[in-house]
């Protein structure tokens, strides 16, 4: 379990949309796994530092919005190289 489960005031929800994350190295693609008003959990493959805000397009199309959303929580890619993870937990800045 992770440290950050008992502050969760917001439930989460299943969801699988669509994710792009612009970071230094150009744009990541990903998918959300759960989702909440505050924050999100997003499946990716990508180099992403914990504590840095990311700019995010998250939804389909003319559904999409886009926000801010700090990585609190990295998923290590055990198989790569550091720094590099397999999903991250993002709390949404506003």
């Amino acid at each position: 379990m992770h440290e950050f489960d008992e502050k969760r005031i917001h439930a989460r929800m299943k969801a699988r949309w669509p994710v792009t994350i612009m970071t230094e190295q150009g744009p990541v693609q990903g998918e959300t796994a759960n989702i909440s008003a505050t924050g999100a959990y997003v499946k990716c493959r990508g180099e992403f530092r914990k504590d840095e805000v990311y700019w995010m397009l998250i939804g389909f199309d003319r559904q999409s919005t886009v926000i801010n959303g700090k990585a609190l929580w990295l998923d290590p890619d055990a198989g790569t190289e550091t720094g590099q993870v397999t999903g991250l937990g993002f709390r949404f800045e506003i």
